[in-house]
């Protein structure tokens, strides 16, 4: 152990995009770091190696080749297989790959995904289980011997294939009977979690309900991720809660918020955890993240819930900002696009807003029943 190792330190961050995203093809965090990625966490690579068990969101696959007729479709969201490599030497112990991006180039480049960590000495959180699990559970041990036990799930709708993904979906109750069952035979137990509506930065009432409900089963520490925007972080009975830890690496720098990202650490070694710290991250030039300055408490139950119409209002507007947002940033960044991709990105924009457009003055007989 160095000097500079906290011991049974725990760190966890939110989403990892190592891809370029749809508005981005041709001059994102890929086509920036084109095989080897090292440089993204220049600046947060210390900090990160400081603890024995990092974990993160994977939200992209790390394959060779794309799905998509184009290059439009078959760049997004779509890193190389050394960036396993990359990860590692940054830190990263075990990484979640149940989200709604992890089969967008299909199934096999799933599997090359969870080989190339593997290989890498990565562990692939949220897996789908078998034997009576939903999650197939991680255990990592630390240099103290201490087990900590990281489950992951991801709660969004699938997008990509048809069938039963290879990753973890499941209920609250599916998750709860998994922590119940895995606890007792580790000493702490992480839950990684896919959730929530994209750019609200408050959970739901429902959403914090279910959080605590986790942490109420026997899980130590609930890490969220997918909003892409910050949200609380909150002390629940001798668990941590993290609604979103935000945007860690990604492209997405066309509003403030998402470029802000959360790093959370401290320490499991019996009971709460300790010496908690939260860091707020920034994305900076090359898309690489900064630590920008320090959270200095972590209060204790006190998040600001969104009732179920106020959360729906909240999507809507949200949703409705960031839309405008990327639109500007494209059209900012329009001399950047290698030809045949912006010439894609607009048809294929003109096309849904036509198909938007169309189903607004349909007849509503026909939009419910057509």
């Amino acid at each position: 152990m160095t000097e500079t190792t906290i011991a049974n330190g725990f760190a966890a961050v939110g989403d990892i995009m190592l891809g370029d995203s749809s508005v981005s093809v041709g001059f994102g965090v890929h086509s920036t770091y084109p095989r080897n990625a090292d440089a993204a966490f220049a600046h947060v690579r210390d900090r990160l190696r400081r603890h024995e068990i990092v974990v993160g969101n994977l939200e992209c696959p790390l394959t060779r080749t794309g799905i998509g007729v184009n290059r439009f479709r078959a760049d997004q969201m779509r890193g190389d297989p050394e960036y396993a490599d990359d990860l590692r030497r940054a830190g990263f112990t075990a990484l979640s790959v149940a989200n709604n991006h992890a089969l967008q180039h299909g199934r096999d480049a799933f599997d090359h995904t969870v080989a190339s960590l593997a290989a890498a000495g990565i562990a692939s959180v949220g897996l789908a289980g078998d034997d009576g699990w939903c999650a197939k559970p991680v255990v990592q041990v630390t240099r103290a011997g201490r087990r900590i036990g990281i489950l992951g799930y991801s709660w969004r709708p699938q997008q990509y294939g048809t069938g039963a993904p290879p990753y973890a979906t499941g209920s609250v109750d599916d998750v709860v009977r998994d922590v119940a069952r895995l606890a007792p035979a580790t000493d702490d137990v992480v839950v990684s979690l896919h959730w929530g509506e994209e750019f609200v930065a408050q959970p739901s009432s429902e959403e914090v309900a279910n959080a605590r409900r986790i942490i109420d089963a026997g899980a130590r520490i609930l890490v969220g991720h997918h909003p892409h925007v910050r949200r609380a972080v909150e002390r629940y009975n001798d668990g941590l809660i993290c609604y979103s830890l935000g945007n860690f690496v990604t492209d997405m720098t066309w509003q403030p918020a998402l470029r802000e990202g959360l790093m959370m650490s401290c320490q499991l070694d019996g009971g709460a955890p300790r010496a908690v710290t939260v860091a707020r991250t920034r994305v900076g030039a090359r898309y690489a993240p900064e630590i920008v300055d320090e959270i200095s408490t972590v209060p204790a139950a006190s998040v600001a819930a969104l009732d179920p119409g106020a959360y729906r209002v909240a999507v809507r507007q949200t949703v409705r900002r960031q839309q405008v947002a990327s639109y500007r940033h494209a059209a900012r960044n329009a001399l950047r696009f290698p030809f045949l991709v912006l010439v894609t990105l607009v048809a294929s924009t003109l096309r849904n807003k036509l198909t938007a457009m169309s189903a607004l003055v349909r007849p509503s007989s026909v939009r419910q029943h057509g």
